[in-house]
């Protein structure tokens, strides 16, 4: 198992999860909660090491709780450059993470969670694994170089979306539909509601970015 203090942690704003029984964490790692991200800490029993952002949606009983159990935080003002998400993402990687697990739900705002996905897009190669979980959505940046490799459930979907650029595919393995030396053109359709055939899924690239978005199916 990696290094824990090279895998982190980040809680990220919005609404409940959907789920906590199909997030799995690393353990020991460092846990930042972006602004409203702490409300999941509970859920998810975990210290919060710390709390960043602008504040203003976060319980404010809930922060003096955490801070009088030890958490730290960073305050910014709510006219700044970057979201809350991002400013945790910087630290994280300040930190020399090398993993990072972000947990978090839809906010509601159509603009943060695009902006999210541009933000993993953005630090995809600067780290080894990167994941964005709710319990029931599981989201991940393949780029060339770096095999992506995930367990999923048989009738899962699996969306395989090209992030800006062309993608041309290397392989792909587990997939109802190979794609395996495909090309998928920027803003194209082609590889959304893929279907896990077989556990587990790998998928590879040589050029370009490539979300990958796995939905898991009801038990």
């Amino acid at each position: 198992m990696e290094d824990p203090t090279n895998q982190v942690i980040i809680l990220s704003g919005g609404e409940p999860l959907a789920s906590t029984r199909d997030i799995s964490l690393p353990l020991g790692a460092p846990v930042i909660a972006a602004d409203s991200g702490l409300h999941h800490a509970d859920d998810l029993d975990l210290t919060v090491d710390l709390v960043i952002g602008d504040m203003d949606s976060v319980d404010a009983e809930l922060l003096t709780a955490a801070v009088k159990q030890g958490s730290r935080t960073e305050v910014f003002p709510p006219d700044k450059d970057r979201t809350d998400l991002e400013l945790a993402v910087d630290v994280a990687l300040r930190w020399g993470a090398t993993s990072i697990t972000i947990v978090g739900a839809h906010t509601g705002r159509l603009d943060h969670f695009l902006g999210a996905m541009g933000l993993l897009v953005a630090i995809a190669d600067r780290v080894d694994d990167l994941i964005w979980i709710d319990g029931s959505t599981r989201i991940t940046v393949c780029v060339p170089g770096r095999t992506a490799v995930f367990d999923a459930r048989p009738g899962d979907t699996v969306s395989l979306i090209p992030a800006g650029t062309d993608v041309a595919v290397t392989s792909t393995e587990g997939l109802r539909w190979s794609l395996d030396h495909e090309t998928l053109p920027a803003g194209s359709t082609r590889g959304v509601s893929n279907v896990c055939d077989s556990s587990p899924i790998s998928v590879s690239i040589e050029q370009g970015r490539l979300l990958i978005v796995h939905e898991r199916t009801s038990p």
